[in-house]
This record gives C-alpha cells, structure tokens and sequence, in this order.
C-alpha cells in the first residue's frame, strides 16, 4: 500500500497539543505501517471531515475498505476519485486485488485512463524572457497596462519586457497592487534557491511595500511569526492578507500592525487567501487540510466540504470570480487550472495535461480573464535549490483563459 500522506512530520510547538487532526494523521501512519486496516479505517473515518476534500484520505479509505471486504463502499470512494479527475495506477496497488473482477472497478480504470488527456483552454500570452527564473506570482497594472512577475531565483521583480523594476535581499514571492495608492506589495523569505542569501537568514521572512512606478522601497514589515510569508491578496481599503506556508499561520496587516486570524495549528500549510465579493469573508485554501473560511468579524473558522468527486487540497492559487472560485491546483496528479462552484458541489476543468502547462503557480484575474503562470520550473531544482544534473533551460510563460466564456 502506498502511504500517500504529506504531512509527515507536523510538530506541535513546545508546550501546544497537537490539533486533533495531526494527532489522526500520525495514527493513521502507524496503522499502515503496522498494516492494520481496521484501525486504519476507523482513524481514517474520523480524520476525512477534518481534510474535506483531501484525496490521500479518500484512497486509503477505498484501500481499508477493500481489504476488510466492504467492495461496495471501496468502489464507491475510488468512483469519486475518478470523477474528480485525478489519476492512480490502482493495478500496481495490491489492496484493491479483491475488486478487479468487478464491472465497476474496470469503469474506474478506464475514467483514470480517460483523466490523462488533455484539456486545454488557455491560450499563450508571452514567454518570459529569461530562463530559471522561477517565477512565482503576476499581478496586473491596470493603469500601464503591465504586468508584474516576481522571481524566486532572481530575488526580483520585473516587468513582462524583461525590465527590473525592483530586488529584494530574498527571493519574492507573492505579489499585490494597491492601484489607488501606487504601491506594490511583496512577500519575501529565505529560500534555498537565492542565489545570494546568507544561511543565518533561514526561516526569515518579511512583508516589502515599493513605489509602483519607480520601484523605490517604502518600507519593510517584519512579521510576529517565522518562516516564509508566500501568498497573499489585498483588499479594497488596502489590507493585506497573508499566509506562512511552512510553520502554518493566517496573518492581517493594517495600519501597519500585524494581526494573526488563526489559531496555532489550525492550517498546516496555507496558501493564496482570498476575499469575497463583500471582504466579509476570507477564503483560506490549505495545501493539505482544503479550503476554509474565515469570518473576518467574528473570526470563526469554517472547513468548507465539498460535494462527492470535488478535490480541494493541493491547490496553491485561489482566486473569486463571480460565484466561483478559480484555483491552481499543483499538489494533484494531473497538476491543473480548476474552478469551483462557490458553493464547492461542481468543478470545471480548464487546463490539465497539456506540455504547456508544466507546473503553474499563481495567477491574477483582469476582468473576465485570467492569466497565470505556466511551466515555472520547480521540479528542475533539487530540495537545496540546485539545477538539478542535466535539466534544461525552463522557459517560463503567461497563459490566459476567458472565463466569460466558461460557463460553470
């Protein structure tokens, strides 16, 4: 059986206890381990409303399910996994030996096989002209018609001809415009790619403001937590939303203070937030956990589920438009531009499988439009930031798709 968890190795920190759902998971690891499925079953049960939409869980279910003789279900929850879109080599998986000789097991395989062809929707921009750039977040100058790209290699910010507009002391990450104020908002932390970061900086990160049009820093806002700040989204009034995406932590900056929204322990590995239509609520997606939602008065956190064959974790960028929610999802097998109904009971496919793809990270939204990142780079680079041995020059792009034409 393949142990197809990520969270490994989540730890509480001192004097904190491990949030229920880290403590299931830790149980659920041991169980598979110790290749007891009955307790591997029922942990897995009481951990899936806990990671709604998370499909590690739903395929060690099918697994429990058809080792302890319960087909049915087993078929059930591996039909979902098809309609959802995802891909599994089920026949190099022996726990589903029982159900190979059923009619529904060989509809599974063949809508898996199905999954593997392309679906493209989108349509090239530009090229960016600079190889191993690592380009990580685009954001969109609707004054000079520009767009922004931010490089995690290059510790800087440029335009779409190429242009520096500014560097930074780490590699950037996530990028925001506030058009009424003419500042650019930027993430920026110690990774292991920079080509020039000291190691005494590792597990620093902080906030950057410039001057839009001439790249001059304004000022540097230093978070109460560690780590590395790597999405954020700004709201109309100009505050800005941002999450810590190693240690796990949901944070607020306005007025120049920052405000944490979440609890410790409540979202493991945070990405892109992003605001409803009114800023009342802030949606949350979690590489692992899904998509929760924040209410930004009462601050309750609300783990949002999905319907059957709606897959929520492994999304890195989540963006609103009109009652749906778009979402690069590079953390499944397809990598894949999606999109939600809000209410997360459907799912529209826009781009999967295609050479162009490679693996996007973040995008922006320009109307009815929306532009993202494709073929970024990041599986050519080893867990120390090297090229790896032998890999070419990735050549990065912006990719669009019109929504407007995309009806859920």
């Amino acid at each position: 059986m393949r142990f197809l968890f990520v969270l490994a190795a989540f730890c509480a920190a001192a004097g904190e206890l491990e949030p229920r759902w880290a403590v299931l998971n830790h149980a659920a690891r041991q169980a598979i381990e110790a290749k007891d499925y009955v307790k591997l079953r029922s942990t897995l049960e009481e951990l899936q409303p806990l990671l709604p939409g998370n499909p590690r869980v739903l395929y060690n279910l099918a697994a429990s399910n058809a080792v302890l003789g319960n087909r049915q279900k087993a078929l059930e929850q591996l039909g979902n996994l098809a309609a959802a879109g995802l891909i599994y080599d089920l026949g190099a998986d022996t726990d589903f030996s029982s159900l190979r000789d059923s009619a529904e097991y060989a509809v599974v395989v063949r809508q898996m096989e199905q999954n593997r062809q392309p679906v493209g929707m989108s349509t090239p921009v530009q090229a960016l002209k600079e190889t191993d750039l690592l380009p990580e977040d685009i954001t969109y100058d609707r004054a000079k018609r520009d767009f922004l790209v931010s490089s995690v290699v290059g510790s800087k910010i440029i335009h779409l001809n190429g242009q520096v507009l500014a560097k930074s002391e780490w590699p950037v990450l996530a990028l925001r415009i506030d058009q009424r104020r003419r500042i650019l908002w930027a993430a920026t932390a110690w990774l292991p790619h920079c080509q020039s970061c000291r190691p005494e900086d590792k597990d620093k990160t902080a906030l950057l403001s410039f001057q839009l049009d001439s790249g001059a820093l304004l000022k540097r806002f230093d978070p109460p937590v560690t780590g590395m700040l790597g999405d954020m989204t700004i709201s109309r009034k100009g505050d800005i939303y941002v999450s810590e995406g190693i240690h796990g932590a949901v944070l607020l900056l306005a007025a120049g203070k920052f405000e944490r929204l979440d609890t410790p322990g409540e979202f493991p590995s945070p990405q892109t937030p992003a605001l409803s239509e009114d800023e009342r609520t802030l949606y949350v997606p979690d590489y692992v956990r899904g998509i929760a939602a924040i209410d930004l008065k009462s601050r309750q956190v609300t783990w949002l589920r999905p319907g059957p064959g709606v897959i929520l974790s492994g999304i890195d960028g989540l963006y609103v438009y009109r009652n749906s929610l778009v979402a690069v999802q590079n953390g499944t097998n397809p990598t894949r531009i999606i999109r939600f109904s809000l209410d997360l009971q459907r799912q529209q496919i826009l781009e999967a499988n295609t050479p162009e793809l490679g693996e996007p990270t973040h995008g922006t939204l320009v109307g009815d439009v929306f532009y993202f990142l494709a073929n970024t780079g990041w599986s050519q680079f080893d867990e120390n930031g090297k090229k790896k041995a032998g890999a070419p020059p990735v050549v990065s792009s912006i990719r669009k798709i019109d929504l407007g034409r995309r009806r859920m």
